[in-house]
């Protein structure tokens, strides 16, 4: 859950704001959808301490208990994004004002300990439903955000404590009207080398006689969050978009965005012909990006090729 934070928090920049309890959410809440896949135990071995801290973390961040969530972190703990603890506790609290009701789950897949280190690999979920309707479709927006994440902890004073985390996998959607009921899907690659190119494909399946637009960009992941430059271009026929990409030599992470707007015509009484929207988009995946070594010699038969 927390490693959505960052890019929910983006989502603030270019979409409407207060996410808040539907009947979607309260359903799934009903049916045990956010609860943990295996429940807390009394037993006191490393490995059940650490999925508690785990899982205490999922009741925090639902009940949105940032003193709660604050007191599972170790005081040096920095994210693979750079993050301080003060940053990243500061994102959480804007978040959760402006998504006070957004939900998570937390699979957790493998558990790695080494005496006072541990390692834990896990897949993360967040839904959310907007409280008010979009001005441009005049309906909620639905927020789906998933996760394949790596927690780093030590055992600190006795508690097992996380003290950084990395993100292998990340990927958000906000949509609105006619494009919820539509396949938009953002494709790109999870990991690149710095300074090197790459493609983004965008894919939308649009409802018959509309009209689709859409725009991809990046951006790279820093705080504050900058909003990426947005070139819409009309969708081909065949529904897909390709972007091509230089990644950034600055050892930072990315994040590849596209938006789309589904219009429809109508002629009027008066045979004007009106356009309006019926939907929009919103997707992000991240891009992680492998530093350069300049530290690393290379054969002279690598010089040449």
């Amino acid at each position: 859950m927390k490693k959505l934070i960052l890019i929910l928090t983006a989502f603030l920049i270019i979409c409407p704001k207060s996410f808040a309890n539907t009947d979607d959410i309260a359903l799934l809440e009903k049916s045990g959808f956010f609860t943990p896949l295996v429940q807390e135990s009394c037993l006191s071995s490393p490995m059940e301490e650490v999925k508690k801290t785990l899982y205490l973390h999922l009741r925090y961040a639902n009940n949105c208990n940032l003193e709660g969530l604050q007191s599972l972190y170790a005081d040096n703990y920095t994210n693979a994004d750079g993050l301080s603890k003060a940053i990243y506790f500061d994102l959480i609290k804007k978040t959760w004002e402006n998504y006070p009701d957004i939900k998570y789950r937390i699979d957790i897949k493998n558990v790695e300990i080494s005496g006072d280190n541990a390692i834990v690999q896990v897949d993360e979920s967040a839904l959310a439903t907007t409280d008010s309707k979009s001005s441009v479709v005049n309906e909620k927006g639905l927020l789906e955000s998933i996760s394949d994440s790596v927690y780093y902890l030590e055992k600190i004073n006795n508690k097992w404590l996380i003290t950084s985390d990395h993100i292998l996998f990340e990927k958000t959607s906000l949509r609105y009207g006619t494009a919820r009921t539509i396949d938009v899907n953002l494709t790109a690659p999870c990991q690149v080398s710095a300074d090197n190119s790459y493609t983004v494909s965008l894919k939308i399946n649009p409802p018959k006689d509309s009209l689709v637009i859409a725009s991809i960009g990046k951006e790279n992941i820093t705080y504050p969050q900058t909003v990426a430059e947005e070139i819409f271009r009309k969708l081909p026929e065949d529904g897909l978009l390709e972007r091509m990409f230089k990644s950034n030599n600055k050892n930072i992470n990315e994040y590849a965005v596209a938006s789309c707007g589904i219009t429809k015509a109508e002629i009027s009484k008066g045979m004007e012909i009106k356009v309006y929207v019926t939907g929009l988009g919103f997707v992000m995946s991240r891009v992680n990006v492998i530093p350069k070594n300049d530290f690393v010699k290379v054969a002279d038969n690598e010089k040449t090729k």
